[in-house]
């Protein structure tokens, strides 16, 4: 009797959902346009759709998951800049490296003339204090 019992309410409630079945609609579309949304993000990297789908359907797992993947595409957008931002800095401080390179490379070229020119001077000095050396030893 407890059999019949449990046997006829299994099938009156198969029946009910066989009848009035539960709308899966919202639960197809969010998801349908997250997929939708996110292969569009892979391709093109833009994330308006998902922005669209957290939008429209704001209580949505798929909506949280868009959000995350808008969150984590903005903060690499943020980085990029950021390494781009270096990069050209670091292009910039080889250009000044090159530059200062080049200044002390003619400053040593031009402290080696200098260096040849103070030997030379000093020589002549020396030719001229044994010049006058010779004179003064010389008798008038």
């Amino acid at each position: 009797m407890k059999f019949l019992f449990v046997l006829s309410l299994f099938l009156f409630f198969t029946g009910c959902a066989t009848l009035c079945p539960q709308s899966k609609q919202a639960v197809l579309l969010d998801e349908q346009d997250f997929c939708l949304a996110f292969a569009e993000f892979q391709k093109s990297h833009k994330i308006d759709n998902l922005q669209k789908l957290k939008v429209d359907f704001p209580d949505s797992v798929w909506a949280t998951r868009a959000e995350t993947i808008i969150l984590y595409s903005q903060e690499l957008d943020q980085r990029k800049t950021q390494i781009e931002k270096l990069q050209e800095s670091g292009r910039q401080q080889a250009l000044k490296l090159n530059q200062l390179n080049k200044l002390n490379q003619e400053l040593e070229n031009k402290i080696k003339e200098l260096n040849k020119l103070n030997q030379q001077l000093t020589d002549q000095i020396e030719q001229l204090k044994s010049l006058l050396i010779q004179s003064e030893t010389r008798p008038k």
